[in-house]
């Protein structure tokens, strides 16, 4: 089973507004939803995912839609919830190429897991860290 970490943003949208992810993105969604692939979602996007809901950038999505999607997929073998530890946000410390905390965190994850990110941030692209999956 092919494994990747998702960014806060691919998520969301896949949930809420499918139609602005690129096509390798929308796929290896789809297929996570299927059961096909494994994505890992580590806490800081979680946490940018709730953020973007309250602060309404998706409108119509609500924070129950959010916490039912989340739950559902809580309770699916192929979603695995990152935890936030020490160990991780020493090792961002490396990467100041990226500018934000939280990309940098995410970014972590990817490369302790030795994963793909899903993203679309073009920091992250551009900083030639993590495989990107995208377009």
């Amino acid at each position: 089973m092919n494994e990747y970490v998702s960014d806060a943003h691919p998520m969301t949208w896949y949930m809420f507004a499918s139609t602005r992810l690129g096509n390798a993105a929308k796929s290896v969604l789809r297929e996570a939803a299927a059961g096909k692939v494994k994505i890992y979602l580590p806490a800081v996007a979680i946490a940018e995912m709730i953020m973007t809901i309250e602060r309404r950038r998706l409108a119509p999505a609500t924070m129950p839609e959010l916490v039912l999607h989340l739950n559902w997929m809580k309770s699916q073998p192929n979603y695995e919830f990152m935890p936030l530890d020490p160990d991780l946000v020493i090792s961002s410390r490396t990467l100041t190429i990226i500018p934000d905390i939280f990309d940098r965190l995410i970014v972590a994850e990817a490369l302790r897991l030795n994963l793909p990110l899903i993203t679309r941030d073009s920091v992250i692209r551009s900083s030639g860290l993590v495989n990107v999956v995208w377009d």
